[in-house]
């Protein structure tokens, strides 16, 4: 069973899309737990998180169906064992982690804090894991929950995107796998288009994937779109990548331009 939370919600069992009737406060609910497999909730902060507007005791009746129908749906995985990892323990909820449940943003987070968190090289997700996470990441996490507790996690999960994004497409670079690289950089430029280290990094990019004119015409229309929208014009560092790009000539000038990528005061992380 597979849950998307980045992006819209849904949830699908062998690649087929699950209708569910959760309604859109159960929804909330079950993404909140998705959210956080693991994780005790009390029945009452459940309730006034995804019923604020009904009194103690209908928000609980509509609580105990959303969980009813919950696990109804969760049943429809054969390895499910009948829903029984979505536990009431007296007072409390919690809907446990399994093998056969998959969490976009839970796997995207995971995956960019074993790579925060390396220690050897042979810890490292491979560049494959790294970019199927990566791809995971359609649209912001619940992009339609104004819910504050699912805004901090949408910070997280961005946070964590960009991360990834960035370390991925350095390992890209480094191998000369350009096209690879360029495709990420442009990803994440959909979610924050005038994040100015990652324009740095286009540019460069394409030049480098002997693309000079493209990366040419892409930064004068960035930095038109900056104007307009913000009324600023590129950081200095940014319009000195957008010069280096028209005039490089020797092999100098060149390496100057893939220190972009390749910083030596850069450490993972600090994006």
């Amino acid at each position: 069973m597979r849950i998307t939370l980045l992006g819209e919600f849904g949830i699908s069992v062998d690649d087929r899309r699950i209708r569910s009737d959760l309604g859109r406060s159960g929804q909330r609910m079950a993404a909140l737990l998705f959210a956080f497999p693991g994780r005790i909730y009390r029945r009452e902060r459940i309730a006034d998180l995804c019923w604020p507007e009904l009194d103690p005791e209908r928000s609980r009746a509509a609580l105990n169906s959303a969980l009813w129908r919950l696990r109804q749906i969760l049943c429809l995985d054969p390895s499910s064992n009948r829903g029984q990892n979505l536990r009431s323990i007296g007072s409390d909820i919690v809907l446990e982690p399994q093998p056969w449940l998959e969490v976009d943003s839970c796997v995207l987070a995971n995956t960019a804090n074993q790579v925060g968190n390396q220690i050897e090289l042979s810890q490292i997700p491979c560049l494959n894991s790294m970019r199927s996470a990566i791809d995971l990441y359609h649209g912001q996490f619940l992009e339609k929950e104004g819910c504050e507790h699912f805004v901090a996690e949408r910070d997280r999960i961005h946070s964590c995107f960009v991360t990834l994004s960035s370390i991925a497409l350095e390992r890209y670079a480094s191998v000369s796998a350009y096209s690879d690289a360029i495709s990420i950089c442009r990803k994440v430029l959909m979610f924050d288009p005038f994040h100015e280290l990652f324009i740095q990094i286009l540019i460069a990019l394409l030049f480098l994937n002997e693309q000079r004119a493209s990366a040419i015409i892409f930064y004068e229309k960035w930095k038109k779109a900056l104007r307009t929208e913000i009324g600023v014009d590129p950081m200095p560092k940014t319009a000195r990548v957008g010069q280096q790009i028209r005039i490089c000539q020797s092999p100098a000038e060149i390496d100057e331009i893939r220190q972009v990528l390749f910083p030596v005061n850069r450490n993972n992380g600090s994006w």
